[in-house]
């Protein structure tokens, strides 16, 4: 079955729709997310999942490419046309990173286009494969799983199985750890599950002895990057003198995800099939720079500007939430610093029971070198504003995804 019709037999029958309200969660899981669950689950078709997760693969190795393609090679170039710091940029290898990603994508029609791609292991919702875990388990769902054939795919379980084995330690850095506490302690819940324990610090934390990083005495195996190269600058020296330890992922993976990345696109010279990937994926994308003014005053009700650099809904203004003179003022407050401008995306609106409203999801694609690893998916009624974030709209809500 595909998604659509899943959708229309779980809404067809009343006797699912208080599912979620009496799903089993893991304690650390539903002290972050149990007060902002969604009124309902979500469906996909697996070969569906796999196709888009396939196409974005394919689109990471072009971005990939593009330091070749444009700068002779120059990651320095190539970062400081993105509008990346040089001091951040330092801190990168020129070596291609592993594609350990979240797209952010929403339904257009019979397919998805491309939000923005989060590229590295920083991003958050993976633990979100926990309240698909408890979906697929839960009593009330027995029945509709067996009929349709339903399971999940965990992106925790995904990223264990990338990293390998040995002492794996999650790094931040800054006093995030503490900031971000309860969500750390849930993915900590969610590794435990899975038969991994994890150890908890910061890049401030960690000694190099002999090539291999050490976190509080323990020699680490693996680190599992949670900071930002911003978080890294003259943090860092330990942390790039242990090449013993396996680093997943590179610091250099934060340049792919940078917003202006996809604005590079334009006026590339691409093979044909490349250019199909990218109008079927991207939007209109440019540099803020690149834009006539006129242009961008006379289509505001269809354009999004965004900062590069920013990320969980930080520094997004929906043209459309603007009237005239706001808009102009926001145009010239923010000229000179890394932004794009991107053409609005019209989603279809997904319905949930209980609610006349239309909601906007944002399927957060997580993918991995093997391919699909599951998703992130956050939704909330269209009228709520214009960015669906967790962290930046508390109208948010978040669900658990099964596939067919």
């Amino acid at each position: 079955m595909c998604r659509v019709d899943l959708t229309r037999a779980f809404l067809a029958d009343e006797s699912l729709h208080d599912v979620m309200a009496e799903l089993d969660l893991p304690p650390a899981l539903n002290e972050v997310y149990g007060h902002r669950l969604a009124p309902r689950p979500f469906f996909l078709d697996r070969a569906e999942a796999d196709r888009v997760a396939d196409d974005l693969r394919r689109f990471f190795d072009l971005l990939l490419s593009l330091p070749h393609r444009l700068f002779d090679g120059s990651l320095t170039r190539c970062a400081a046309a993105l509008g990346v710091p040089p001091h951040e940029a330092a801190l990168m290898s020129a070596e291609p990173p592993p594609f350990h990603g979240r797209a952010d994508l929403y339904r257009v029609g019979e397919g998805f286009r491309l939000l923005e791609l989060n590229s590295g292991s920083q991003l958050g919702g993976t633990d979100l494969g926990d309240i698909a875990r408890a979906i697929h388990e839960s009593p009330r769902m027995r029945d509709f799983v067996r009929d349709h054939g339903l399971s999940y795919v965990h992106p925790v379980e995904k990223l264990l199985s990338a990293i390998g084995s040995g002492t794996v330690a999650f790094l931040e850095a800054g006093g995030m750890l503490a900031k971000f506490g309860k969500g750390f302690a849930s993915l900590q819940e969610s590794c435990r599950r899975l038969g991994v324990d994890i150890l908890l610090g910061e890049l401030e934390d960690l000694t190099e002895r002999n090539g291999w990083l050490h976190l509080n005495g323990t020699r680490l195996d693996v680190v599992v990057r949670f900071f930002s190269p911003a978080q890294a600058v003259g943090k860092a020296d330990a942390f790039l003198k242990g090449v013993k330890t396996e680093i997943y992922t590179p610091l250099s993976s934060y340049l792919y995800g940078y917003k202006s990345t996809l604005a590079l696109l334009t006026g590339t010279n691409l093979e044909d099939d490349e250019q199909a990937l990218v109008d079927r994926l991207v939007p209109w994308t440019r540099k803020l720079e690149d834009v006539d003014k006129d242009h961008l005053r006379a289509h505001r009700e269809n354009l999004v500007l965004k900062a590069s650099g920013e990320f969980a809904g930080t520094g997004v203004y929906a043209g459309w939430l603007h009237d005239d003179r706001s808009w102009r003022d926001l145009l010239e407050d923010c000229a000179g610093r890394p932004h794009v401008v991107q053409e609005r995306v019209r989603p279809q609106l997904d319905v949930v029971p209980g609610d006349d409203r239309g909601w906007l999801t944002t399927w957060g694609w997580f993918v991995t070198p093997d391919g699909f690893a599951g998703m992130s998916i956050r939704t909330m009624p269209h009228e709520a504003g214009a960015v669906v974030s967790y962290g930046g709209n508390p109208n948010t809500r978040v669900s658990g995804l099964l596939v067919h």
